[in-house]
């Protein structure tokens, strides 16, 4: 669907109570690592959630080789905008809609929602991290070495600020995060600081540690969408 985007839709058998776009994590693609993207996604979906993942520039494989463009958020932004814009079209009745990234994929979903709010935005295991000073050139190893990246990528992050574009922005916005993971330990980490609510799931470093706290992230984002009235309780 939508051009050179590979956009994949999880369709609830059941009446559809609202719709998702998420964005993977840029270094991963939209199953993410060990599929729980998708486990994520057709939890969502067994609720009456329609999820649509997309691959943005960079994902998967294709970050160690990708031909990055020299403002790469720009051009990952531009696809989270064309990556709605094309879920859009699938549902043109009133449905309203949310916005889920994963992740360093929740840069380029503030970014998206500071040009066209959605009517909620979601981030799993996202920092937003900025004013980090990378002294590297050329290449950067992500991941643990997993993933190579060029060093222009993180440069320009810091020149967009992500957390204070989310600030910004006049949406619900949820943070969900592992309470076991050390970034979020940090006060200067803590995203209710820039406006978001901050749900943890118990015993996780990371939401999609396991296809249990998976589940359980499932949940969260089910119940919040709903408390805050941008998906349907019941049909």
């Amino acid at each position: 669907m939508d051009g050179e985007l590979s956009i994949v839709g999880d369709l609830p058998q059941g009446p559809l109570l609202g719709v998702a776009t998420v964005v993977s994590d840029f270094t991963f693609d939209r199953h993410g690592k060990h599929r729980r993207g998708a486990v994520f996604a057709r939890a969502l979906r067994d609720t009456g959630i329609a999820v649509y993942r997309f691959d943005a520039e960079g994902s998967g494989l294709a970050g160690a080789s990708a031909e990055w463009s020299q403002r790469p958020w720009d051009s990952m932004t531009s696809q989270v905008c064309r990556a709605r814009a094309a879920v859009a079209r699938q549902h043109p009745s009133d449905t309203r809609n949310v916005l889920v990234a994963v992740g360093i994929g929740g840069v380029a979903a503030v970014l998206s929602a500071v040009h066209a709010p959605p009517d909620a935005m979601v981030l799993i295991g996202s920092d937003l991290v900025q004013d980090v000073r990378f002294v590297v050139t050329g290449l950067a190893g992500v991941r643990g070495g997993e993933q190579v990246l060029p060093s222009r990528v993180f440069r320009d992050r810091e020149r967009l600020a992500p957390r204070d574009r989310l600030a910004e922005l006049k949406i619900p916005v949820l943070c969900v995060n592992g309470s076991q993971d050390p970034r979020f330990q940090l006060a200067d980490n803590d995203l209710s600081t820039y406006g978001a609510q901050v749900i943890s799931v118990p015993d996780a470093t990371d939401p999609f540690q396991s296809h249990c706290s998976t589940a359980v992230t499932a949940r969260i984002v089910r119940n919040w969408t709903a408390e805050v009235g941008v998906i349907s309780r019941t049909p």
